[in-house]
């Protein structure tokens, strides 16, 4: 049987952890804004989908964001594009973000989610 998957395997963590999020572009522009509490629910290493309360209007504005998290023994920064924006409950939201992540930091993720397997924090989806 071939594999025909074109996507990374996305990994849901559980239970959720604590992340923070900053917006750096709305509709390419750069702005300066403080962290936002968020919870990251999965992660690959092409994408994460978090959950927060703020609400970012992705059906009408490109939304450059970091995460920031603490997976392993360090905390990361990955930046991406929010791609998509889900309600989940009154004033909570899910997005989906799309990560670009330089060679060293798909490495060091590999890593953080090695060590999250061993010790049963994630299950893949």
């Amino acid at each position: 049987m071939e594999n025909r998957r074109k996507e990374p395997f996305r990994y849901s963590l559980t239970p959720p952890t604590g992340c923070m999020i900053q917006i750096t572009t709305i509709n390419q522009s750069a702005v300066a804004s403080k962290l936002a509490e968020a919870v990251l629910i999965d992660i690959s290493k092409a994408g994460c989908r978090i959950q927060t309360s703020l609400n970012l209007h992705v059906t009408h504005n490109m939304i450059g964001a970091s995460v920031h998290l603490h997976l392993g023994e360090h905390s990361q920064v990955y930046a991406g594009f929010v791609r998509w924006q889900r309600q989940v409950a009154d004033g909570l939201f899910h997005y989906g973000m799309k990560l670009e992540l330089d060679a060293a930091q798909k490495e060091q993720l590999n890593i953080d989610l090695r060590t999250l397997a061993a010790e049963r924090k994630i299950i893949v989806i």
